[in-house]
């Protein structure tokens, strides 16, 4: 095949970026590492700095796409993507324009490929009131546009057809990955000084997370044995809906001294928090991926998951599976991991097997080929 110029949609980049952000940079520069040498990848983004190969050309668009903007951004991004963008891709002379998101052009035919990372938008639509607006309105015409998808798991390909009526055929599935030399194993033990045994729960912004079960079924645990020495640690920066959860506990007599709310935690330090945790409790409603038990079971930390979504492909036989929406099967999930030590360490090797296959290396490999394919067969 002749050269092939891979136009990359990365608007949704912003500073500090969190899941989005952070699969399209690491598809993107690992893209770059398996590109054939005559080919080439143009990124459009307002963050050009995250991308440094040599085979990389950045395309820098104007800051107001970036998502701490709020709704302002998200408006403005699809008014760029609708007039700005066309006219930049032609300029450049695309053959195929791949987004790591679902945000896409509504005119551009059949060279577009999106990728739909979940369908919370649509699963809870009074927690994503403009996102569910958009996935109802406009991602049925943007798939009438576009010849294949890209999604990160096999349940999000199967929602992605139940529900858009989208041909399985053309709908390949990239796995998420994480951070190999960042997300590992480590010796420290600063977090279990400072918080003693714990089990940790990681973003409660929103309520599909379900930490108000969590913490409902943690409570039960501790409350009917005074010999359980652990605490339940809730990271996740503050917002109204975590106040509220906040609020809503504080009658409870174990809410002081048994569940800590802690608002931050570093990158460079969610390594050594995973590691030194007694257990992931991830009790979530619904995950187009998971990456937190994947990061988890990563750094040696055993995983209470949800037996919903994708969480079953991510985890394997390398997690212990709960019902989310049962207080009870969450609780005998906390009491048989705090218990089980023998059980607790079987996940914990299994889990770090288990993380060892997913890799960003493969998942780039994969999209690259799927991309060439797609291109020769638009062209011909």
């Amino acid at each position: 095949m002749s050269k092939l110029i891979i136009g990359i949609n990365a608007t949704i980049l912003d500073d500090k970026p969190t899941g989005l952000g952070i699969y399209t940079i690491n598809i993107i520069n690992e893209l770059s590492k398996v590109l054939e040498s005559t080919d080439k990848i143009i990124v459009y983004t307002s963050t050009p700095e995250y991308f440094t190969d040599e085979k990389i050309v950045t395309k820098k668009v104007t800051n107001l796409v970036k998502p701490k903007y709020g709704k302002k951004a998200g408006l403005i991004r699809f008014l760029w993507l609708q007039f700005i963008f066309p006219l930049l891709v032609t300029k450049d002379h695309c053959d195929i324009i791949y987004s790591t998101t679902h945000h896409g052009n509504l005119f551009i035919t059949r060279k577009q490929i999106l990728t739909i990372h979940d369908l919370l938008a649509i699963k809870f639509p009074k927690q994503y009131k403009l996102q569910n607006l958009y996935f109802k309105y406009v991602i049925p015409h943007l798939l009438k546009k576009s010849p294949f998808l890209f999604t990160v798991s096999d349940n999000t390909k199967l929602d992605i057809v139940n529900y858009f009526n989208y041909p399985s055929d053309n709908i390949s599935v990239i796995y998420n990955s994480y951070n190999k030399e960042h997300f590992k194993l480590i010796n420290g033990q600063w977090f279990k000084k400072k918080y003693g045994n714990y089990l940790l729960f990681l973003g409660a912004s929103f309520p599909h997370k379900n930490v108000k079960n969590a913490i409902k079924a943690f409570i039960d645990v501790v409350s009917g044995d005074n010999n359980l020495n652990v605490k339940l640690i809730i990271v996740n920066r503050k917002n109204d809906y975590l106040e509220s959860v906040k609020r809503f506990f504080k009658a409870n007599s174990y809410f002081e001294n048994r569940v800590e709310f802690v608002d931050y935690v570093a990158y460079n330090e969610l390594p050594e928090m995973y590691s030194n945790a007694v257990a992931l409790l991830y009790p979530s409603l619904y995950e187009g991926f998971g990456i937190p038990p994947l990061e988890a079971m990563a750094c040696g930390c055993p995983v209470i998951v949800s037996n919903n979504s994708s969480l079953p492909e991510v985890c394997g036989d390398s997690a212990l599976y709960i019902d989310p929406n049962d207080i009870g099967s969450i609780s005998y999930g906390i009491r048989k991991m705090l218990l089980d030590d023998d059980m607790r360490e079987n996940l914990k090797n299994k889990g770090l097997i288990q993380a060892n296959k997913f890799s960003w290396e493969y998942s780039a490999k994969k999209l690259y080929k799927e991309l060439e394919l797609k291109t020769s067969e638009l062209i011909n």
